[in-house]
């Protein structure tokens, strides 16, 4: 459970540093 949650916040990260 931990695991997935990590997973997405990870891809809400990722959009968001290529947007900056």
């Amino acid at each position: 459970n931990n695991e997935n949650q990590t997973k997405v916040s990870n891809s809400a990260f990722v959009p968001n540093m290529s947007l900056d």
